[in-house]
């Protein structure tokens, strides 16, 4: 399926064309980087078809996060085979004892 392209307001200047931020003295605006002052974002995109496959994978596990400070990679022990990923199930993480005693509180 090939890409569409969509012409839509530009999110970092709401469609202005001007960028007034921290670094702008009041009452002064700077051409927006993102759209070189059009206003306009050209969002180009592949339609969803489905979940693709991916070779090579045995497990699937819940992931720690995207940043250094939180931690990358699997976390925890919830696995479950990509086979199973692939039919449409996802890892579940038993909540810890502090979920259950937070819960019990809550009661």
């Amino acid at each position: 399926m090939a890409n569409i392209s969509i012409d839509a307001e530009c999110d970092a200047c709401a469609g202005t064309g001007l960028y007034s931020g921290f670094a702008e003295p009041a009452g002064v605006a700077v051409v927006c980087l993102r759209c070189d002052g059009t206003g306009c974002a050209k969002v180009t995109y592949k339609p969803f078809s489905g979940r693709k496959a991916r070779r090579g994978i045995k497990t699937v596990r819940l992931s720690r996060g995207t940043t250094l400070m939180s931690g990358v990679g699997p976390t925890g022990k919830a696995e479950i085979s990509y086979a199973e990923f692939a039919a449409g199930a996802m890892p579940q993480e038993r909540p810890s004892a502090k979920v259950h005693a937070l819960k019990r509180k809550q009661r």
